[in-house]
Parts: C-alpha cells; sequence; structure tokens
C-alpha cells in the first residue's frame, strides 16, 4: 500500500468534520453510510472497523478513521486484495502504538490460552472451586440473549459483527474484560470468521454472562456437537446476498480519482457521494478549479494548458448536447421505419465518445494540479 499523503489527510479531515463527530468522536451509525455505499462485502467492513478501533470504544476518532478510510479505499480501488491481520508500521499513529501493541500482546496470549489442553492443572485453589460453565440455555435465558442480540446491529443475513455483538454485551454486563471477550469470541468462532450467525452468537452471549455473573472459567473448547455445529459452512438464502454472483469487472470503480492528482491507492472518495456534505465539498472543489484554471491562464506561456483542445472538449460537448435535443425532438414524432439497432450503435458511440471525454477532462485536472505544483515551487 502506497503511504499517507497529506492532501489524503486532509480529505479525511473534510469527510470527518462533516459527520458532524461529538466529542472528536463518531459512532459506527454515524460512519455506516459510507462503509455501506463502498459496495465492500459486509464481513470485509467488520473486520475493517475491529482494526480501525484501536481502543475498542466502538466509535472512531480522527486517528482512527484515517485507518478505516484508507482501508477501504484500497480495497475499493484494489490497491490491496484483503483487509490485513494487522496494521502496517506506517498506518499506526503514534499516539496510539502503545496501544497497538498492548493489543498484539492480548491476542498471542489468547491464542495461546486457546491452544492449551483442558486438562492441565493449575495451581490456584480457588480457580478449581470456580463454577464451570453450563452450556445448557433455558427458556427465558434465550429470550434475554436474544433480545441483546436483536439490539446489536444485525446484517442481512442476520450475522453480527464483533464490535456490534461486544458492544451490546458489555452494555448488559459490566464485569467482563476485553481479553474475556476475545477469548468467547475465538472459541465460538472456530473458523475465525469476521461475523457470527445467531445461534453462535447466543452461546456467546451465553458463556459471557456466566463469567460476568459467576466467574465462571472460559472453556478451553466447545462441546464436539456444538463445534460441529459452528464449523459448518452458512449458505445464504438471502436473495440479495452475493454468494456465488458473477460480475462484469466494472469501470466505474477501477477508474475513480481525484481531480488533485493522478491515481493514487485509497484516495478515491467518490464512493461517498449522496450527503448534503459531500454536495457542498464537490461544489467547493468546482470552485477551487475555476480559480486553479483562471490563476493558470494568467502564468507564463510554459504554463499554459493547451486553449485549442479545451475548446476542442468544449466543441464536442455542445456536439454532443445537440445530438441528444435531436434524439428527444424526433422520438416525441410519429414513428417512421425506425432502425433500432443502427440507433443502438448511434448510443454506444455516444458512450463510448463520453468515456473518452471524461478521461480527457480528467486527464487535464491532473495536468492542471501539477502545473500549480510547479508554479508554487518557483514562486
Amino acid at each position: 500500500m502506497p503511504k499517507l499523503e497529506q492532501f489524503e489527510i486532509k480529505k479525511y479531515w473534510q469527510i470527518f468534520s462533516g459527520l458532524k463527530p461529538v466529542e472528536n468522536k463518531l459512532t459506527h451509525d454515524q460512519v455506516l453510510p459510507i462503509l455501506f455505499n463502498s459496495k465492500l462485502d459486509t464481513s470485509v467492513l467488520n473486520k475493517i472497523w475491529f482494526i480501525a478501533d484501536i481502543d475498542d470504544d466502538d466509535q472512531l476518532d480522527f486517528e482512527e478513521f484515517v485507518i478505516c478510510m484508507r482501508i477501504i479505499f484500497d480495497m475499493v480501488n484494489r490497491n490491496i486484495d484483503s483487509v490485513p491481520d494487522e496494521l502496517p508500521d506506517w498506518l499506526i499513529p503514534g499516539s496510539k502504538a502503545e496501544l497497538v501493541n498492548q493489543r498484539k500482546k492480548e491476542r498471542s496470549t489468547g491464542a495461546s490460552d486457546a491452544g492449551s489442553v483442558a486438562d492441565v492443572p493449575t495451581s490456584s485453589p480457588a480457580e478449581d472451586t470456580r463454577k464451570e460453565v453450563d452450556w445448557y440455555i433455558s427458556r427465558d435465558d434465550k429470550t434475554s440473549y436474544e433480545s441483546i442480540y436483536e439490539s446489536a446491529i444485525v446484517a442481512r443475513d442476520n450475522s453480527v459483527s464483533y464490535v456490534s455483538i461486544s458492544s451490546a454485551v458489555r452494555t448488559k454486563y459490566i464485569n467482563l474484560s476485553s481479553q474475556d471477550v476475545e477469548k468467547v469470541w475465538r472459541l465460538v468462532n472456530p473458523k475465525l470468521g469476521t461475523s457470527l450467525d445467531k445461534d453462535p452468537a447466543l452461546y456467546f452471549i451465553h458463556i459471557l454472562r456466566q463469567v460476568s455473573d459467576y466467574g465462571c472459567p472460559i472453556p478451553s473448547q466447545l462441546p464436539s456437537a456444538l463445534k460441529e455445529t459452528f464449523t459448518k459452512s452458512r449458505v445464504s438464502t438471502d436473495p440479495s446476498s452475493k454468494q456465488g454472483e458473477v460480475r462484469r469487472p466494472s469501470s466505474d470503480v477501477s477508474n475513480i480519482s481525484s481531480y488533485q492528482t493522478p491515481k493514487r491507492g485509497g484516495t478515491d472518495f467518490s464512493v461517498t457521494q449522496g450527503t448534503d456534505w459531500e454536495v457542498v465539498r464537490l461544489q467547493r472543489e468546482l470552485a477551487n478549479i475555476d480559480a486553479e484554471l483562471s490563476s493558470v491562464q494568467q502564468q507564463p506561456s510554459s504554463h499554459n494548458v493547451s486553449n485549442d483542445r479545451l475548446k476542442l472538449v468544449e466543441q464536442q460537448l455542445k456536439q454532443f448536447v445537440e445530438y441528444q435535443r435531436n434524439l428527444v425532438n424526433n422520438s416525441n414524432k410519429p414513428s417512421q421505419n425506425i432502425d433500432i439497432r443502427s440507433l443502438r450503435d448511434d448510443v454506444d458511440n455516444i458512450d463510448q465518445q463520453v468515456q473518452v471525454l471524461e478521461q480527457y477532462l480528467n486527464t487535464k485536472k491532473s495536468e492542471l494540479h501539477n502545473l500549480n505544483i510547479e508554479v508554487q515551487s518557483l514562486q
């Protein structure tokens, strides 16, 4: 992954402030529109949130938000194929380096505990007298657990992420540490997925309730029947599910780029369009483009953008608009032996011309930005 650039951080700040953070933090609900607009799979988004939320408070401050956004856009732009298990050093904020190291130690300790043999004797007599976890779930308990499960953010396939279910459980049972929650998550999640189905989620709550209320030790392994159930692959019956879906590669995602610079990994924010603050930001950027174009045109001739080519683009766009008007006018007239195939060919040609013009416009914007950098360096 390319490292963070200063202009990226400024863009992330514009989005962060536009989401109206409270006490300089954003909740999961506030970030949710951006996550969904990225079109990434829910399991991927859950993993991104988990790795970005370094302090495990189910909120993102600005530094954590930068991590979240950068990984999302690197995934969208296909600069990386999967979410990293650990943050690269250049993406770790200096103020949170100690927390990241602590998190790594807790995970390594939890992994060794989960792999330990169940019959290893302990030296503490107090632990020997503690009540073991009861795997039976009564009807009343199940009703209570389902209430907690439904209070979490449930995905369309009825699965829940670590962030959402752990937050709901710790709100209900306060005598739990982050390490306890992570151990139980790994216990009921043998395949180490980024989300749980309803049944494993109910046992996740069931175990943590007994740990919190009765001080039960966390089991080292699941009963064989439960483990077999939890490791089965889930087949989605949701018609909107993406399982088995084959798509034609989309040029809209692979070609999106910022006007300020040639394409760089993880810097595209077009997937966040559709909100009021984004409209304001785009209007501001349009005004900046006009201002920069005027300033560059006033520079010495060695830094001028080719006016002839810009006029050519303008002329072609006008011709395209005129052609569209003619199509509309002709469609309102009685049909007289219309050649459908010819019209389709014309529409395809127009689409290709529009794509070429858009690419040319993006190239000009990039050249404009580079010229501005050169002018500033000469001043």
